[in-house]
């Protein structure tokens, strides 16, 4: 019985330093101030948009929360601002897979601010619906990659404005799963068989090259760009991707929760690598790159193709309407 015990012990200890050392990744090396600076956060009322909002308000920057849910947004107003003593928090509406709520929303930002330090895109979603945006997009490619890239351009000169401006896109690993690509005679996805993970690979795959390209073109300015794998997190991220099973799925994600506690990070764990490319001073000229755990690794090769990278782009612009965007300016 005594050997039973002290076994059980040591196999909880294995697993309480098996969390903290390893699954639970690294915590943010920078403890550098935000004084004065102004952070854009997209998708900020909840998970590791919210925790990065807590800890960048703690640290004295002026967040502004630009959620889709007014009401979810100002419960997350009070929580950031109760955990950091800091109420410089503001809301601002928008939706990324609507391309007329991005436009609004970057109309009164431009409007209402002096400049913006760092934007961070960070609102993203994962759903088994074969759902096309308003715009005519596939969900995913609309809200993960579409909405940012032209909420990023609509906004960069408020970006020009500041002494020195991030621009950080929250990607994942999975941008580098299935041999990801984009799909030039299929954008949408409707001709090519595939899950609905498959699609958000594809979108988090166009972070990546969004941000390559994007500091290729912000070369000689004040404006730096990274993007980052936050970890696989514990959030309501994939809320909706049980489809006409989602009540099933919820179900066996209640029965799971143990084993997600232990394999996944927390929201708080999972804003770290975000955290520091906002944050830490060291960054100020580092720009294209990718990190993971506060570290900078190398993402899918096929993310480094030029050709590829400023097609991209030019269809990206044709997809949003970015240039009709700066004619009516």
């Amino acid at each position: 019985m005594f050997t039973f015990v002290i076994g059980f012990v040591l196999v909880l200890i294995f697993l309480y330093a098996s969390k903290k050392f390893y699954w639970s990744g690294t915590h943010c090396p920078s403890q550098d101030r935000m004084d004065d600076k102004i952070v854009v956060i997209t998708g900020s009322n909840t998970g590791i948009g919210k925790h990065t909002a807590i800890e960048l308000a703690k640290r004295g920057a002026r967040i502004i929360l630009a959620c889709r849910s007014r009401q979810r947004a100002e419960e997350a107003r009070q929580e950031i601002i109760s955990k950091s003593n800091n109420n410089q928090i503001d809301i601002e509406i928008i939706d990324t897979s609507s391309l007329q709520s991005v436009r609004e929303c970057a109309a009164r930002l431009r409007k209402s601010l002096p400049r913006i330090d760092v934007l961070i895109n960070n609102a993203g979603m994962l759903t088994q619906s074969k759902e096309k945006s308003v715009d005519g997009y596939e969900i995913h490619l609309a809200t993960n990659h579409l909405g940012h890239f032209l909420f990023t351009n609509l906004l960069l000169d408020l970006l020009e404005k500041a002494p020195s401006a991030r621009v950080i896109n929250v990607s994942a690993l999975a941008h580098a799963f299935f041999n990801c690509h984009i799909h030039w005679d299929d954008i949408n996805l409707e001709k090519t068989p595939c899950s609905a993970f498959y699609a958000y690979s594809c979108s988090k795959f166009a972070n990546v090259m969004f941000t390559n390209e994007l500091a290729k073109r912000l070369k000689g300015t004040r404006i730096t760009t990274n993007s980052l794998h936050p970890g696989i997190v514990h959030t309501e991220f994939g809320r909706y991707y049980g489809g006409r099973y989602q009540i099933i799925f919820e179900l066996f994600h209640q029965l799971l929760s143990p084993l997600l506690w232990f394999f996944l990070k927390s929201s708080e764990e999972g804003a770290q690598t975000t955290i520091y490319l906002a944050s830490d001073i060291h960054l100020d000229n580092v720009t294209g790159k990718y990190f993971s755990d506060c570290l900078e690794v190398q993402p899918s090769p096929l993310t480094f193709n030029e050709e590829d990278n400023q097609r991209f782009w030019l269809l990206s612009e044709q997809m949003t309407k970015l240039n009709d965007n700066f004619k009516e300016q």
